[in-house]
């Protein structure tokens, strides 16, 4: 269902005007009782949302949610269960904290290098990264999990669903408060205790089609009795389904999604043999055509006719090209008719190819306490998890050979190119679906603790106490299949060409064509000759001798591990006239590990197209000693009816990185109990992870397709493939219309920056609340703005590229001096390490609102919403360059909210859930939404999108019963045009390939919990 987004804003304003008379309102970020449970009564001064003192996320005082001077936002897992959401990961990411910015969940980590490599899911809030979010259970650090040497964050698989009560997100900075790394704020994960009895839970989720379903069991049992003691022990089971590319029709066929600007007909490229509109994915089965004096490339390539369509509709030959074997056409050369429209753009693979991966976990949770005495309780907790995920893919390799006739190359009667003559290169790029992943991370945290509180001694009566020692460890496994490189260089009879050289004839020193009696030098293969022109090859179907000579598995392991050791004490230092003095103080000692070792090949260098990586290995050193005052300033003046403040402060050494002084200023005046407001000031710190300063250097090499725009640039904007900017940069830089790009593959540099300054941000909040004694009724308005400077990141070397040849500033653009062209135009080096860049700042506003009113029958309706309008997300990469916007983008929209409908009568509950993502848009990226000769329309806006899940719950004496659908109008996700313009988004099929937006569709889910 589209929504339009005014007419949204305009009723969420009008909710909390109407309230009072029952309208649908907005809902209440803090944390308040069930709706089962009744509030606390009021006193005449105290109204009754202030009664009861609690410990909340954002402070180590005791207070309750509604003096607190920080935003606090509170998801209850309750309701997402009556979303239908059954894993941690959907809870988290669809607050609008998060949902409003770039996340990584299944999807994307299986589609792109994330951080924990695939499978991981994270938060991050304010899309700031996950590695400025601080994450705790139960108040406490949760260490790191998952693969690769960019692990640094915890990976949301660990913890399941069904052990969360709530968990409450501090929306602002907070490393005064919670140490290094809380620069966008905490989550606070907050698990069920002391339970009495047994409990099992089974949840089901079933697509209307197939892929994607997912299934939980869960049994829980606990106990608890005298002197304080409790003990609960959950085990959980989660597992879900691959969702392949071809199981749904909006992600199976990428076509271009263009129109005409006038009629707004589409105007993608046809394919002549179907007569229908074109799937346009890699090129799978070409032969690629170099001339073989100048290397000049050709638009056209050599495809062979598997359909037996291509006769009488591509050319067998043209001037420019080589003569062929039989069934051999050339095809997408723009001066024929049918052009682009013949190429073999969408392969079976794709198909089969993992959008949403295979993903299991099973997980053991313990936890439990007794008291010593009548002031100390020793406490524990114990997670222990194992999650597998696998994915299927495909992709191009190719490698370049002379024609049979190749005597200008010294090089006669070539049986692997026979029937291919004249003076040419040729460039064979088959496909293969040996391009499966799969992991398995076994991920292990426990914790000892002792708390208390002192007896009556002098001013430190009634205070409280907690220390505690936390180890957690993850051991990842990722194996993948690779190509080998020795192997690819060996098969095509002549050296390598792609790698290091057009005419590096060393590599290989043989002085004939089959390389039978060869033994590859690393991978110690015996050489199989590879057909690699042959019409079986090319479409991806090898031989067992040549499936066996170039492919290989490998399997690479990651440890992380990370030790705490923290204690705090918290209580009343002394009475003013408008109350007590809170105070907490404590220390923080915390040791991170990493050793990173990938697979055998990798190690060795020897993978086609892909990174060579060493050993990364490293650890860090954290000690952080901190302080906290809550001081009440005034009460029951006019107009002052409370105002205190908040002070607190911290000091953080790190190893290598030398010591930062944080500190935060809260402010909270409650004009009337009805009316406050709030606002917070405060600094935070964050040292480079450990991957980002130890992840060791990695030399790949990437072929000049994979990262230069430029090659054959005059076609590519005459195919509205790249954007006009970027046609004249290249033409600017010398590059010719028709570069081929053939020669040797650039030398890609990345690696960690041992000399990276610390990041330092700031944040500010200012809010108001506003909670009327005369309806059940809490509305909350935050401000916030946070700003990072010297923040780490990488950039990509096909972004580094695209950025400087797109950039209004080129050539001056920084950008622009990490990568280097020589006198042939071929991009030689570029260079991504992580660096310091200059800023980033997030601003914008948060609204959220519960309602709840008694209706007759018995019933009781509980409003809940929460929205948040972004105003800025910008980076500024370097002090020299220009802002770059990325808010309202395409996966960074400026408004997204999520309403919670739901009726209480007896044992029946009825929900209503509505998920609502902001319109983005491109055009800030690509200049313009049409070609340069105007003849074609790009769509590079998303529209704005809800999704509707509706659920009923019967619950019986020991058991409930819950039935729902979520997506229920089956919205799909909003389609784009694929060429990418502006190269800002991604797309899967013909849609947008971004974290908010659902790809499985319709699904009925159904929870079955039976108490014992």
């Amino acid at each position: 269902m589209r929504v339009d987004r005014n007419r949204l804003l305009t009723t969420t304003i009008i909710a909390g005007v109407a309230a009072a008379v029952g309208l649908p309102t907005a809902a209440m970020a803090q944390d308040t009782p069930p709706p089962q449970q009744p509030p606390a009564a009021a006193t005449p001064d105290k109204p009754a949302s202030e009664v009861q003192e609690v410990v909340i996320t954002g402070s180590r005082i005791h207070r309750n949610e509604f003096n607190s001077p920080d935003p606090i936002q509170v998801i209850r897992s309750e309701d997402a269960k009556l979303r239908g959401v059954a894993d941690t990961t959907q809870l988290l990411q669809s607050s609008t904290i998060a949902s409003g910015s770039p996340q990584v969940n299944a999807v994307i980590s299986t589609a792109f290098v994330t951080n924990g490599g695939p499978g991981a899911q994270t938060i991050s809030l304010r899309g700031l990264g996950a590695n400025r979010t601080v994450f705790l259970l139960n108040g406490r650090r949760a260490g790191a999990a998952g693969t690769r040497g960019g692990v640094s964050s915890f990976d949301l698989n660990v913890l399941p669903e069904s052990v969360i009560d709530r968990v409450e997100i501090l929306k602002d900075g907070a490393s005064s408060v919670y140490g290094s790394d809380a620069v966008a704020g905490v989550v606070n994960i907050i698990t069920k205790t002391k339970m009495d009895g047994a409990q099992f839970d089974a949840f089901a989720s079933q697509p209307f089609q197939t892929g994607g379903e997912q299934y939980r069991a869960s049994a829980a049992w606990g106990k608890t009795w005298g002197r304080g003691g409790y003990f609960t022990v959950n085990v959980d089971y989660f597992k879900q389904n691959e969702q392949t590319n071809g199981q749904r029709d909006y992600t199976n066929c990428p076509r271009q999604y263009v129109f005409n600007p006038t009629t707004h007909a589409r105007s993608d490229v046809v394919d002549p043999r179907t007569g229908q509109i074109q799937c346009r994915n890699l090129i799978y089965d070409d032969i690629w055509i170099y001339d073989g004096n100048d290397f000049s490339g050709r638009s056209g390539k050599l495809q062979f006719d598997y359909s037996g369509q291509l006769a009488g509709l591509a050319p067998k030959n043209l001037p420019g090209y080589p003569t062929s074997p039989a069934g051999f056409f050339i095809v997408g050369d723009t001066s024929t008719p049918n052009g682009l429209g013949l190429e073999d753009t969408n392969s079976p693979f794709d198909k089969t190819t993992t959008l949403s991966p295979a993903l299991s976990t099973t997980s053991v949770f313990v936890q439990g306490g007794y008291d010593l005495g009548d002031h100390i309780q020793a406490y524990s907790e114990v997670l222990l998890s194992r999650r597998t995920s696998a994915s299927h893919g495909y992709r191009q390799f190719w490698t370049y050979l002379y024609t049979e006739d190749g005597a200008n190359f010294g090089w006669n009667n070539d049986p692997f190119s026979a029937g291919f003559k004249g003076n040419y290169f040729l460039s064979p790029t088959p496909v293969t679906n040996k391009n499966d992943a799969n992991q398995k991370v076994n991920f292990a945290r426990a914790v000892l603790g002792l708390k208390g509180d002192a007896p009556g001694i002098g001013f430190l009566k009634g205070w409280t106490w907690d220390t505690f020692v936390q180890y957690s460890r993850s051991e990842g496994y990722y194996g993948q299949d690779v190509i080998l490189d020795d192997a690819v260089k060996a098969s095509d009879g002549r050296g390598d060409f792609g790698s290091f050289g057009l005419f590096n004839a060393n590599s290989i020193p043989r002085p004939t064509a089959s390389c039978v009696g060869y033994t590859t030098p690393i991978s110690h293969r015996p050489c199989v000759d590879v057909s690699w022109v042959s019409p079986d090859f090319l479409a991806g179907k090898y031989t067992a001798a040549e499936a066996a000579f170039l492919f290989d598995y490998e399997i690479g392991k990651t440890t992380y591990q990370q030790t705490t050791w923290e204690g705090s004490a918290t209580g009343d230092l002394f009475n003013l006239p408008a109350g007590p003095v809170g105070a907490a103080v404590g220390f923080h000692v915390q040791q991170d590990s990493i050793n990173d070792v990938p697979g055998k090949d990798t190690l060795a260098s020897n993978v086609w197209g892909q990174t060579a990586a060493g050993i990364t290995k490293g650890s860090e050193n954290t000690k952080e000693a901190f302080g906290e005052l809550s001081i009440p300033l005034i009460r029951d003046m006019p107009f002052i009816y409370r105002l205190d403040t908040n002070l607190s402060g911290r000091e953080t050494t790190v190893d290598g990185h030398g010591s930062n002084f944080t500190y935060k200023v809260g402010v909270n005046w409650a004009i009337t109990p009805e009316y406050r407001l709030r606002g917070t000031y405060g600094t935070s710190f964050r040292a480079p992870a450990l991957f980002e300063s130890f992840l060791a250097n990695q030399t790949s090499f990437l072929g000049q397709r994979s990262i230069d725009p430029c090659i054959n640039w005059g076609a590519a904007l005459a195919a509205n493939q790249i954007p006009q900017r970027v046609a004249n940069n290249c033409a600017a830089q010398g590059v010719p219309a028709v570069y081929s790009g053939a020669g040797s593959s650039a030398t890609i540099f990345t690696g960690g920056g041992p000399n990276l300054r610390s990041e330092t941000s700031k944040a500010y909040t200012f809010g108001a609340i506003w909670t009327p004694k005369a309806i059940d009724l809490n509305v909350a308005v935050d401000y916030f703005n946070i700003q990072v400077n010297n923040e780490i990141t990488t950039l990509g070397p096909n972004n580094i590229v695209f950025a400087c040849l797109n950039s209004v500033s080129f050539p001056s653009d920084p950008l622009c001096s990490l990568f280097s062209r020589n006198a042939s135009h071929l991009i030689t080096v570029v260079h991504d390490n992580y660096v310091n860049i200059a800023t980033q700042e997030d601003r914008g506003v948060d609204l959220t609102v519960r309602y709840r009113h008694d209706l007759p029958w018995d019933s009781r309706l509980t409003i809940d919403t929460q929205a948040t309008w972004t105003f800025e997300n910008s980076t500024l990469l370097f002090p020299s360059s220009a802002k770059v916007e990325n808010n309202g983008t395409i996966g960074s929209p400026d408004f997204t909210a999520l309403a919670n409908l739901r009726v209480d009568h007896g044992p029946w509950t009825a929900f209503w859930s509505v998920d609502w993502i902001g319109r983005a848009s491109a055009l800030s990226f690509a200049g313009s939404d049409t070609n340069s000769a105007g003849t074609q329309l790009y769509k590079i806006r998303t529209e704005p999108t809800a999704y509707h899940s509706l659920s009923l719950r019967r619950d019986f004496k020991t058991w409930s019963l819950l039935v729902g659908v979520r997506n229920i109008f089956d919205e799909r996700p909003p389609s784009l045009t694929t060429i990418n313009v502006g190269g800002q988004y991604n797309t899967i099929g013909t849609s947008v390939l971004a974290s908010q937006y659902d790809y499985i569709g319709r699904r009925a889910f159904m929870n079955i919990t039976k108490r014992f």
